[in-house]
């Protein structure tokens, strides 16, 4: 699907001119006008100022069209690229689960009503991705209609919250559980290639930048493969 690119003059959600001044977002291109920034409906997906070719899906959410063209709505995909990121993540890192993990892909109320009673999300983060275990059943619950590269990134986060419970059960320190996760996101998206996103991760004002700044100092020291060895004897 080819997404058309405003003039440099334009606002890309309007097409207005932009002679008297713009507005741009972190890690966006793409330039608005101030009644844009300030009165649009937003994507849901990358936050976005929406312009008139947008889409609303079945839950709700709205979808730039951006984020739209390479969005995972098919079960049968998201889970060919489920399967294709937990194998890259086993051929880099070595994280292998004894007991497999399910997988299902969700809309937004599923998604926040399995969260719910849980530990709440960061203040200013939306549930893109979840792993939960119930028994003996083990889920990586995937929000759908999330761009392709989004969604290999939040499954490789939830990936890593399944090896921890199998492999760091006793586990309590919420930081470097997380911290963890994104860096097993971090190193996947440098086994794809995809330097740019994971330079995105170390300068974009996450709540987990942090955390993911303290793994990557334990690498520096151990390596990767002692980052996970040291995981199993933390608690």
């Amino acid at each position: 699907m080819a997404i058309p690119r405003p003039a440099p003059n334009r606002c890309a959600s309007c097409g207005g001119d932009l002679s008297g001044g713009y507005y741009t977002l972190v890690d966006r291109p793409e330039r608005y006008c101030s009644r844009c920034i300030t009165t649009r409906p937003r994507c849901a997906t990358c936050g976005a100022p929406l312009g008139d070719q947008h889409w609303r899906l079945h839950d709700g959410r709205l979808q730039c069209a951006a984020c739209h063209a390479t969005a995972v709505y098919d079960p049968a995909l998201a889970r060919a690229l489920f399967d294709e990121t937990v194998a890259g993540i086993v051929a880099q890192l070595g994280l292998r689960l004894n007991v497999g993990v399910e997988f299902r892909l969700v809309d937004a109320p599923t998604l926040e009503g399995l969260r719910a009673g849980g530990a709440p999300a960061p203040a200013g983060m939306t549930t893109l991705g979840l792993y939960q275990r119930r028994g003996h059943l083990r889920v990586i619950y995937m929000l759908y209609g999330l761009p392709r590269l989004g969604f290999r990134t939040t499954v490789a986060h939830e990936y890593a919250h399944a090896w921890q419970a199998e492999h760091c059960p006793l586990l309590r320190d919420d930081e470097l559980r997380e911290g963890h996760a994104e860096w097993v996101a971090y190193q996947h998206l440098l086994w794809l290639g995809c330097t740019r996103a994971a330079e995105r991760m170390l300068s974009a004002p996450h709540p987990y930048r942090p955390a993911l700044e303290r793994v990557l100092a334990m690498e520096r020291r151990l390596g990767p493969a002692g980052v996970n060895a040291a995981m199993t004897r933390a608690e």
